[in-house]
């Protein structure tokens, strides 16, 4: 999927925010939603192996999340995935070509479809605009800090936060999310990926001999979302040059079942260029039409 698909639904997400005046962090899917008259309901925790879905009848619509992740922000953005499929063209035709209700396993961890990810940028862009993150980063502590600091003001999961910070980060930054000895993905910011020539974080893996590794092998670790600091080098993680030392940040994410690492450093130089507003014009220039709700 070409990354001016992801920027556009991410785009998209962020003008519906404005479209219902949300300026400040928190952003509220559930009120989104019932301005637009969809239902939205919890399911039990023992609605297992999907986070929601999205369901099509005649001209109602209706949205479920699951409760089995007893996470806040993990529900929120459940929801607001659910939105996107709602929102963005050619979602709902396509859903409904294959039948009226439609799953999903939101929070990017659905690799084989590319409405899902699709789903999953316009809902990290509607809860965490990209000028809302960079004005909430530009305050806070660099690393792990700044990321928690996001995930208070903005009430969404730390994991949706990190992927944002890394996207819209003024200093290199980079994220990895783990599971067991295996990595399920990672987000380089801009800067972090002029540091040098480097392998970027692939899905499937396996982790470095690091303190990420090591924070794994508890799974304790992860189920009662601990938090470690260690120190690493671009070279270690990311097959970079050598002589560039990191700060590894490490956090269990609880009953979500994954590692959040985040690698950055106040050593770093931070990168002066800014291309958003050159990003904005040309997604601006794409005038995407919502499916609905317009």
């Amino acid at each position: 999927m070409s990354k001016f698909r992801l920027n556009w639904a991410r785009r998209c997400g962020e003008q519906k925010a404005a479209e219902y005046d949300f300026t400040t962090f928190p952003i509220d899917p559930f009120a989104i939603a019932a301005k637009e008259d969809i239902h939205v309901e919890a399911k039990p925790p023992d609605m297992d192996g999907v986070s929601g879905g999205i369901i099509f009848s005649d001209e109602n619509v209706g949205i479920f999340y699951s409760t089995k992740i007893d996470n806040d922000g993990f529900q929120r953005f459940t929801v607001a995935h659910e939105l996107g499929h709602y929102f963005l063209e050619g979602h709902p035709e396509q859903i409904l070509s294959a039948a009226p209700i439609h799953v999903s396993r939101a929070g990017f961890t659905e690799g084989s479809s590319s409405i899902e990810i699709e789903a999953d940028h316009f809902a990290s862009g509607l809860l965490l605009p990209s000028r809302l993150v960079s004005q909430a980063l530009n305050s806070q502590q660099i690393g792990l800090a700044g990321i928690v600091a996001l995930s208070d003001l903005s009430e969404c999961s730390l994991t949706a936060c990190a992927i944002r910070a890394a996207e819209c980060s003024p200093y290199p930054m980079a994220i990895v999310v783990s599971k067991g000895d295996s990595i399920c993905y990672g987000f380089l910011s801009d800067g972090f990926k002029k540091l040098g020539r480097m392998s970027f974080p692939r899905k499937g893996a396996k982790l470095p001999n690091t303190a990420t590794r090591d924070f794994n092998s508890d799974p304790e670790n992860v189920s009662a979302g601990r938090q470690l600091c260690s120190q690493t080098t671009l070279e270690c993680w990311f097959d970079g040059p050598a002589g560039i030392d990191l700060d590894e940040e490490i956090a269990g994410l609880g009953s979500y079942g994954f590692t959040l690492s985040v690698f950055s450093s106040e050593e770093l130089p931070v990168d002066p260029d800014d291309d958003e507003d050159d990003e904005a014009a040309l997604i601006e220039s794409y005038t995407p039409k919502f499916a609905r709700g317009r």
